[in-house]
């Protein structure tokens, strides 16, 4: 517990002063032929009590007791928006996914790795677009990694048609990313083809990443030729970001790596306190002593 104004505790010291120097003026009775005898003989040690229980506790009213309540509003260093192609190449097409010889779709070794990366970023919002015919938001960005990577995890091929509305997917981040309120905001863009749908134009796209200052990650999966290199280079370039080729599992899982590292930082919380206040306990303590004393005062005095 602290005490808004500890300073009006020195009050007391001028109680205890008073109660020495200032004389109190009592009521006398003349009797002929006889000294003065004062119509209180006996000291009420109860009002006395009383009077210094009303006085300390009102004291302590004025000094405005309070606790504080600590709220923590956390705000995230880094908003990360992954940008998943789901076209139908991205089922279509095989990526190794161990020395050994493995092999699977590129859709579910990007998801797979994708997942993966999502999990770690525990300090930050992370978001997924997903895009073929159109783009859509499949998870929203949030602190519950988990629920996200799952999610991902569970997306089929198809879901969003054949084709590729990459810049479309692009521009639909940079307006989910709008009103984050982290320090560093990242897109990160995978795919394995050719914008070939949406309606926004690739100018367009751009210039919204820059105006949000949106660091954009490309990722051209598969061989060289199945995707727009020059597209995904200068994406990267005029966002400040960086262009990787994932040709197999390992290259994908070693460029996440990368970003995760290049991205690491801690989660930005900054306290706040609400301050609860409780000088109404102290002062009904001392409405409640000096109305005793009151009481006990006229019974003196009837008497």
């Amino acid at each position: 517990m602290k005490f808004e104004y500890p300073y009006v505790f020195l009050l007391f010291l001028l109680f205890v002063v008073c109660s020495f120097l200032c004389k109190e003026k009592r009521a006398y009775m003349y009797m002929p032929n006889f000294f003065k005898i004062s119509s209180n003989m006996k000291r009420n040690y109860l009002k006395e009590i009383l009077k210094w229980l009303s006085i300390i506790f009102l004291i302590t009213a004025l000094a405005s007791p309070f606790t504080q309540e600590k709220k923590i509003n956390t705000k995230p260093a880094h908003a990360v928006m992954l940008l998943m192609d789901v076209s139908n190449s991205m089922s279509q097409g095989r990526m190794i996914i161990n020395p050994l010889g493995g092999v699977d779709n590129k859709l579910n070794v990007a998801k797979q790795r994708a997942s993966e990366y999502i999990k770690n970023r525990t300090n930050d919002h992370v978001g997924i677009i997903v895009f073929g015919d159109f783009a859509y938001i499949a998870s929203p960005l949030s602190f519950d990694h988990i629920s996200s990577a799952n999610l991902l995890a569970n997306i089929k091929r198809g879901v969003a048609g054949s084709k590729t509305a990459m810049y479309d997917a692009l521009f639909l981040s940079a307006r989910l990313l709008k009103n984050s309120k982290a320090k560093e905001k990242v897109v990160i863009l995978l795919t394995d083809g050719f914008n070939t749908a949406g309606e926004i134009p690739l100018e367009v796209a751009l210039n919204t990443i820059e105006d949000e200052k949106i660091k954009v990650f490309t990722v051209g999966i598969g061989k060289y030729g199945d995707y727009d290199e020059k597209v995904l280079k200068l994406i990267a370039k005029k966002s400040g970001g960086e262009f990787f080729t994932a040709r197999d599992s390992n290259s994908l899982e070693k460029i996440y790596t990368y970003i995760d590292k290049l991205q690491k930082s801690k989660l930005q919380s900054k306290p706040k306190f609400n301050n609860i206040y409780l000088y109404m306990y102290p002062l009904i303590l001392a409405i409640l002593s000096l109305f005793v004393y009151i009481l006990l005062d006229i019974r003196g005095v009837r008497r």
